[in-house]
């Protein structure tokens, strides 16, 4: 007797795959005796083409059905029931030929898998070898199996057919397209799991089958050419596209399915326990093996198999009733651990050949840059010696970072108060370099400040230039811009941060369409200038939306620099939100100090003050009351880095020069803005934006245009060069040296402490101790409250420096302080938990030389002081006059709480840079060089895959 086939021809969608298909089934040299049609297509066009075969059953089936193997169940569930036996196996001789809309046979296909089948009774199950449709003389997939881990892997796929295959016959598994089984072992084993939509669903039935003791064969001869894939096949509607992410959640989803069907019955509780922790590390690993876009995917594919019902416990119930044998019976078929080994080198080496292929090329470092670095390295060493014997540094916006370890913890928690400043972050990262000191750090930063400026700025543009000369000009050019030594010089913290951050930042934005790496060190590193220099924001996000429209393939990874920025600084704007003060943003973190004065053209000439060389130029020349000599002597030695930078376009090739251009642009607009906005105040004076990092970036965009313009040049621009280098060396020179002369505002710390020594012996056991600093000024009295051992830099916090009712409160409580007023203060100081009040002049400027009418009301102040019957007079300290509170202890102020979201918060916030660091860990991708000890090539067959994931 003739075996009955009945073909179940599954259809999503129509065009000539399809038209393919149905000729193909048509002219069958072995036609099938029934044809079933499981129409999902939802199209009315589709349907009627399908009512002309004349199938033997036509089932509709909604489109939005998912998998393969429910719409083959839909359709097989209408047939009768099998015939009288007549196999020699015992079964019944009826087969299931499973065929796609996609899946055009080869007009032998069914004969020759009947064939196969009719000599070995014992097989269930054939297979043939599926072609790929775009490519007839490529393998699809031929043949499945499993790793140990359980993981499902192709036995061939996307290889060129060259009958190296074709000797294959037992396999684990095969394909769903154009699988033919057996109906009566299909029925025993209860058809396809409902619970695999999408991937691994012919995979399942196979093991089953094999474990119900028959045998899967493939067919080479039988050949089916296949238009989508398997997952591609699943998708409903006329898009069949799969991303790369989302058919690595579909795999992990169903191998992490399968584990709890095949386990035993007592690991399946500690399988399901170790769903999560497992994803949650292989999240990790995805991260640090630049994969971050599979780290969601590898989450929800646990927790769908984790809450998946009774998806499990039924299939495990329809593999024991049709299990005969042991796992032990198919062992050999599993795919052996050297040839997966194999397999990952493979794939190794395709990923290294891409990165090669995306490889930036640069000049060589050496000479040239090893010489810029060395050079600016000892002339920051030299420049900054005085301050390298200090533990910490003071003046300008500087204090010690914090006194320990614990206190950079408490830094960037969240308090009742508001939250913690980004730039908390910031300190906190730098103060942990030297965990041991934290403050030590920012001796460290100014002395390393010059040759870190250099290095970063020859990796910025060593991707735009082929000669290395033009790259360790700009290094120089940056690591001695005006700005930087400013910063250095006048103690402007936040300053000497943006502009070594910024070159940083060009060279990890450059690799960013190719490299997860560097996207994630991008977003990193954009957080990082946000935090230290807010009003950097605006210019920032006019490059990113630039960015985005400049190059819309790479929209996705632009779109994740936006999750680090957020997670520092989304507390501090729901806080500035909450306060009615949006505007505020934007506030300088750190110590407020009131920077130097600056005007638009001393911006222009890359100065953000002149006052660093006006003063040492002023004791050589008569230039005081000339504004235009300054501006000319300053001004002239500058002009060949703006004319370098403008001829830049219009040389051979040095378009490139365009995006620097615009960013010196944007940095220029933004310093002039910056220049005229003041949200804060310091000692009773306005405390305006401070714009140094804005005019950093304007002093970058020139630097990287004149840096393209000397290597388009050549030679010719090597002069030049040479003047550019020579001329900003000296005009920085006198700035730089206000170090060493004891002149600039930067000055050593013997101890990390802003307060005398007897305040922060006290401060050891309590922290939260307060410290009234009253200054004199010209034009009255400045006030602080400074806690433990004084102002830290991890402390600070803009919600605090810029609250108007703060300020007004604290003015009230000095006004009646300093002036015989009879109030009685004790209240006062008790609620803001104040336990000494300092007065920052020596006993010499109170007693001393000629009186004054500033004396003398210094003089009233101290008297004043001493009247007061709440302060006990301490006496002279090496900071100043000094009172102590005589208060109880018992009456003492709480310190601001922790909010009640405060661990959530902070949980959150580091998590996201935690994840980002590991994404941003570069891992080493550089070609290895190919051996080979008997001259083959491994592996001849060559991959036809097109796509990359980086």
């Amino acid at each position: 007797m003739q075996p009955l086939v009945t073909a179940v021809l599954v259809v999503r969608r129509g065009g000539d795959a399809l038209e393919q298909t149905l000729t193909a089934l048509t002219h069958q040299t072995r036609r099938p005796d029934r044809i079933v049609v499981v129409d999902a297509a939802d199209d009315a066009a589709v349907t009627a083409r399908l009512s002309e075969t004349a199938p033997t059953h036509h089932v509709q089936t909604p489109a939005t059905t998912a998998g393969f193997g429910r719409l083959v169940m839909a359709g097989t569930d209408q047939l009768p029931v099998e015939e009288a036996p007549s196999s020699p196996y015992g079964g019944i001789d009826e087969w299931f030929w499973m065929l796609r809309h996609d899946t055009a046979p080869d007009l032998r296909a069914l004969e020759r898998l009947l064939a196969a089948v009719e000599v070995a009774p014992s097989v269930a199950v054939a297979g043939p070898k599926v072609m790929d449709g775009a490519h007839p003389t490529t393998i699809a997939e031929f043949g499945e199996t499993l790793t140990r881990t359980g993981a499902s892997i192709a036995l061939a796929e996307r290889e060129l057919d060259q009958a190296q295959h074709d000797r294959t016959s037992d396999v684990l598994a095969v394909g769903e397209a154009g699988l033919l089984v057996r109906r009566s072992v299909w029925r025993d084993v209860g058809g396809f799991d409902p619970a695999l939509p999408h991937v691994d669903t012919a995979l399942d039935l196979c093991v089953r089958i094999r474990l119900a003791g028959h045998r899967v064969v493939g067919v080479p001869l039988a050949r089916v050419f296949a238009h989508e894939t398997t997952a591609e096949f699943s998708r409903p509607g006329r898009r069949v596209r799969v991303r790369p992410r989302t058919l690595a959640r579909w795999r992990r989803t169903a191998q992490l399915h399968r584990r709890l069907v095949y386990a035993p019955l007592a690991a399946v509780p500690l399988h399901w326990l170790s769903l999560v922790p497992f994803a949650i590390a292989r999240g990790i690993g995805h991260l640090l093996a630049k994969r971050p876009t599979l780290v969601v995917g590898e989450l929800m594919a646990a927790l769908t198999v984790a809450f998946s019902g009774a998806a499990v416990p039924r299939a495990r119930r329809r593999l024991a009733n049709a299990r005969q044998i042991g796992w032990a019976a198919i062992e050999p078929l599993r795919i052996d651990q050297r040839d997966v080994r194999r397999r990952a080198a493979i794939a190794r080496d395709a990923r290294r050949g891409a990165a090669e292929q995306n490889r930036i090329d640069r000049p060589d470092f050496a000479p040239g840059g090893v010489a810029a670095v060395v050079g600016a390295g000892l002339v920051g060493i030299a420049a900054t010696a005085p301050l390298l014997a200090a533990q910490a540094l003071g003046g300008g916006t500087l204090a010690p970072i914090a006194s320990d370890i614990g206190a950079l913890a408490d830094a960037v928690r969240v308090t009742t108060e508001g939250a913690a400043d980004p730039a908390s972050f910031v300190f906190a990262a730098l103060g942990s370099l030297t965990a041991w000191q934290p403050s030590l750090a920012l001796v460290v930063l100014w002395a390393a400040a010059l040759p870190l400026a250099a290095l970063g700025a020859w990796w910025a543009i060593a991707p735009l230039v082929t000669r290395p000369g033009p790259a360790a000009a700009a290094a120089v050019l940056w690591a001695l811009a005006p700005a930087l030594v400013v910063g250095l010089t006048e103690a402007r913290l936040s300053a000497v941060i943006a502009h070594l951050t910024l070159p940083w930042l060009v060279a990890a934005a450059i690799r960013l369409p190719t490299s997860w790496s560097a996207t994630a060190t991008t977003g990193l590193l954009t957080a990082v200038l946000i935090a230290v220099s807010p009003s950097l924001a605006p210019a920032l996000v006019i490059v990113w939306i630039a960015a985005m429209v400049v190059r819309p393939r790479a929209i996705g990874r632009l779109l994740t620099l936006v999750v680090p920025v957020a997670a520092l600084a989304a507390p501090l704007v729901v806080t500035r939100v909450l306060q009615g003060n949006l505007l505020a943003v934007l506030t300088d973190p750190g110590i407020a100090a009131p920077p130097g004065p600056s005007s638009p053209a001393s911006i222009l000439l890359g100065w953000p003050t002149l006052d660093p060389i006006i003063g040492p130029l002023a004791e050589v020349l008569p230039i005081a009351d000339s504004p235009a000599l300054i501006l000319l002597i300053v001004g002239l030695p500058v002009l060949a880095l703006p004319a370098l930078a403008i001829i830049a376009p219009a040389l051979p090739r040095g378009m490139r020069a365009l995006a620097p251009l615009g960013l010196a642009a944007l940095g220029l607009v933004t310093a002039v803005v910056a220049s005229g906005i003041s949200l804060t105040t310091a000692g009773g004076v306005a405390v305006g934006l401070d714009v140094g990092p804005a005019v950093s970036l304007y002093w970058l965009g020139l630097v990287l245009a004149a840096g393209i313009a000397l290597d388009r040049m050549r030679r010719s621009g090597a002069p030049l060069g040479a003047f550019a280098v020579t001329t900003a060396s000296a005009l920085v020179t006198p700035a730089l040296a206000a170090i060493l002369l004891g002149t600039a505002a930067v000055e050593p710390l013997s101890e990390p402490r802003t307060l005398p020594a007897l305040v922060a012996a006290d401060a050891v056991g309590d922290p939260e101790l307060g410290t009234l600093v009253l200054t004199p000024r010209d034009t009255g009295l400045a006030a602080r409250i400074e806690r433990g051992a004084g102002r830290t830099l991890a402390e600070t916090r803009t919600v605090r420096s810029t609250s108007d009712d703060e300020r007004e409160s604290l003015a009230e409580l000095v006004g009646n302080l300093a002036a015989p007023s009879g109030r009685d203060v004790m209240a006062e100081l008790d609620q803001r938990d104040v336990r000494y009040v300092l007065l920052r002049a020596s006993t010499a400027e109170i007693d001393g030389g000629e009186a004054t009418a500033g004396d003398t009301a210094l003089s009233d102040i101290v008297t004043a002081l001493d009247a007061t019957p709440a302060l006990v007079p301490v006496g002279e300290t090496d900071a100043g006059r000094l009172w102590r509170v005589a208060a109880d202890d018992e009456t003492r102020a709480e310190p601001p709480g922790d909010h009640p979201l405060t661990t959530t918060v902070l949980l959150g916030q580091l998590t996201v840079l935690a994840m980002t660091a590991l994404l941003a860990v570069p891992t080493s991708l550089r070609p290895r060089r190919e051996r080979s000890t008997d001259g083959t090539i491994d592996d001849p067959a060559a991959t036809f895959d097109e796509e990359t994931d980086d």
